[in-house]
C-alpha cells in the first residue's frame, strides 16, 4: 500500500495513510534536519499555511486541487473524498513529525483553529515524542491527591497488574487538574494523551459541558465514559476515608473531558457538582502503559447505521434479499457467512433509493451521514421500499459505477482533464436520478431492472447535456446544488417526449 505522496506539488503533504480498522484519515507532514543544532527550532511555521490551504481545498472539494498535485497526492485525494463521501464514519487527523521542537505556540493556536472548523484532530511528534519510546529520559516526580468516594470502590489485580475503579466528586477532580494556580490546567497529566484539546466548540466537547449544567451534573457520571489514569505509585489506603496520593499520574484517556472540566471550574459562577468515575491503573511498565493508552483511545464510534440495523424495515429486508441471493449489509464489517450471496451494503442502498426512487440525488450526495438519521424515514419508507426496488438500484448503478471507474482512472493519469466523463465521478446519483426519472415518465415500474439499465446511456447523454451547459462551473459544485435537479427535469422534459405518467409499484410483501 502506497502512503507517501512527497514531491513536487506535494501541497505540504508528505504521507497520507488511511487506518480503515479505525476509520481515520492520516495526513502527515515531516520535517527532518542533520544538524543536531538545529533540533532547537521549532516545526517550521511556513509548513502550517501549505496545511491549512491543502486541508481548505480538500474538504471544499475543489477540482483546482488535483490538477496541482502530484500523481500520488492526486490518487489518494480521491480516495479520501470517496471515503467522506460514503457515510462510513470517516475523520481527519493531521499529524506533523520532525526530530525539532513542536510548534510554537502562536502556529499551534493558528493550525488548530483552522482545524476545528472541520473538527479535525491535530497530534504532534517531535524530538522528544519520537525518542520517547527509544530513549526515555528521567522525568522529575510530580504527585497529585484524590479522594474516592467510599461507596464506589472496586480493586482488580490480574497479571502482576493492579488497578481501581471508584467515583470522584468533580470539584475534587478540578482540583487534581489545576497547578498551584487553579487557572492553569496541568499540561503533565496529559503528555502521554494521544488527542490534543479541541476546544469547547467541538461538538462532543460542547455536549460534555453541557452535561456540566442545566440541572445535568446529576446524571454527569452515567453520561460521561469518565478517565482513564496510570501511575507510577499509589501512597494510601484506597477505602474513601483519606486522599490517596499518585505519584506521576498520566490521564491516557479523557484528556478531553478532564479539559472542559477545568474549564468549566474556572467560569464565573459555577459550582461543579457531581462525579466523575475513574479508572486507577499502577504500573512502571512502559510497554504495558502504551498498549492502554492506545487501545483506550481506539476504540470504535457506533454510528447511525448499526444503530438502525436492527429495525423493522431493515431487518425484513435483510431476510427478503437474502431469500433472493442477497447479502445485506446492516453494520459495519459485518460480512456473510454464505459466500454465494452477493453483498448489498445497507447505506449505498439509502444512497440508491434517494436518488432512484425518492428523487433527491443532492441529499444522496452530500448528506450520506443523514441516511440513518434524519433522512432515514424518506430512504427507507417501509410503505414504498422493496428488495426489488433496492435489487433494480443496485444493478443499475453497478453499471454506472464501472464507468465512473473509468474516469477514476483516467483522472490518475498524466492527462487527468481529457476525459469527456469525467464529471460521473461526481454525477453518479444524478445519472441514477435520471434513470428513475425517466422511468416514471414512461410508465414503467421501478422494479423493472433491465428497462432501467437501457436507460443508461440516454440517461448520461442528458445529465452530460446539463453539464455543458454550466461551463464555469466545477463538478464539484455542480452536482451539489440545490437547482441541479430543477435544471435536469428541464432538461428532461424538452428531449423526452413520452409525457408524463404515474408509475404504479408494485409492493413487495415482506
Amino acid at each position: 500500500m502506497s502512503v507517501v505522496v512527497d514531491g513536487g506539488h506535494d501541497r505540504g503533504v508528505d504521507i497520507i495513510y488511511i487506518d480503515d480498522d479505525n476509520r481515520v484519515i492520516n495526513i502527515c507532514s515531516c520535517k527532518c534536519v542533520a544538524n543536531f543544532k538545529k533540533t532547537k527550532n521549532n516545526f517550521p511555521g511556513d509548513e502550517i499555511d501549505k496545511l491549512i490551504s491543502f486541508i481548505d481545498d480538500l474538504l471544499h472539494h475543489r477540482d483546482e486541487l488535483l490538477l496541482a498535485a502530484n500523481a500520488a497526492l492526486a490518487t489518494k485525494i480521491r480516495e479520501i473524498w470517496e471515503l467522506v463521501g460514503s457515510g462510513e464514519g470517516y475523520r481527519i487527523t493531521v499529524r506533523l513529525f520532525s526530530n525539532q521542537l513542536t510548534l510554537a505556540h502562536a502556529e499551534r493556536v493558528r493550525l488548530t483553529a483552522a482545524l476545528e472548523r472541520h473538527q479535525i484532530n491535530l497530534i504532534e511528534h517531535g524530538l522528544y515524542e519520537l525518542a520517547h519510546g527509544v530513549v526515555r529520559s528521567v522525568q522529575p516526580k510530580f504527585r497529585k491527591k484524590l479522594l474516592p468516594l467510599g461507596n464506589s470502590i472496586a480493586k482488580h489485580v490480574e497479571g502482576g497488574h493492579e488497578g481501581f475503579l471508584f467515583s470522584v466528586a468533580l470539584t475534587d477532580f478540578f482540583h487534581f487538574l489545576h497547578m498551584g494556580d487553579k487557572a492553569v490546567f496541568d499540561e503533565r497529566l496529559i503528555a502521554d494523551n494521544v488527542r490534543y484539546f479541541l476546544s469547547l466548540e467541538n461538538p462532543v466537547n460542547k455536549e460534555i459541558r453541557n452535561s456540566l449544567f442545566n440541572s445535568k451534573y446529576e446524571q454527569f457520571w452515567f453520561m460521561n465514559n469518565g478517565a482513564v489514569i496510570i501511575c507510577d505509585q499509589l501512597i494510601g489506603n484506597v477505602n474513601g476515608c483519606f486522599p490517596i496520593t499518585l505519584v506521576n499520574p498520566k490521564i491516557v484517556n479523557g484528556g478531553q473531558t478532564a479539559k472542559v472540566i477545568h474549564a468549566v471550574g474556572n467560569e464565573p459562577l459555577n459550582t461543579l457538582q457531581g462525579s466523575i468515575i475513574i479508572k486507577l491503573i499502577v504500573s512502571t511498565d512502559r510497554n504495558f502503559i502504551e498498549q492502554i493508552a492506545i487501545s483506550s483511545n481506539t476504540q470504535s464510534r457506533i454510528f447511525g447505521r448499526d444503530l438502525r440495523a436492527f429495525e423493522p424495515i431493515q431487518e425484513k429486508i435483510a431476510a427478503t434479499l437474502n431469500n433472493l441471493g442477497y447479502f445485506y449489509r446492516r453494520k459495519r464489517g459485518e460480512e456473510s457467512k454464505d459466500d454465494s450471496l452477493k453483498v448489498i451494503d445497507a447505506a449505498r442502498a439509502g444512497q440508491l433509493l434517494l436518488s432512484y426512487a425518492r428523487g433527491l440525488p443532492t441529499k444522496a450526495k452530500t448528506d450520506s451521514q443523514d441516511v440513518f438519521d434524519e433522512l432515514f424515514n424518506e430512504a427507507f419508507d417501509p410503505n414504498l421500499t422493496t428488495a426489488e426496488l433496492i435489487i433494480a438500484a443496485h444493478h443499475c448503478h453497478e453499471i454506472i459505477e464501472r464507468r465512473r471507474q473509468i474516469a477514476i482512472t483516467i483522472q490518475k493519469g498524466i492527462n487527468r482533464s481529457s476525459y469527456d466523463e469525467s464529471w460521473l465521478i461526481e454525477g453518479h446519483f444524478h445519472v441514477l436520478f435520471v434513470v428513475g426519472e425517466l422511468m416514471r415518465r414512461r410508465g414503467n415500474e421501478l422494479t423493472d431492472g433491465p428497462t432501467a439499465i437501457r436507460l443508461i446511456d440516454e440517461a448520461i447523454t442528458l445529465v452530460n447535456r446539463f453539464v455543458l451547459s454550466h461551463p464555469t462551473s466545477s463538478s464539484y459544485r455542480l452536482f451539489r446544488s440545490a437547482n441541479s435537479v430543477i435544471d435536469l427535469n428541464r432538461i428532461i422534459e424538452t428531449e423526452d417526449k413520452g409525457g408524463m405518467k404515474t408509475a404504479t409499484q408494485i409492493q413487495f410483501e415482506f
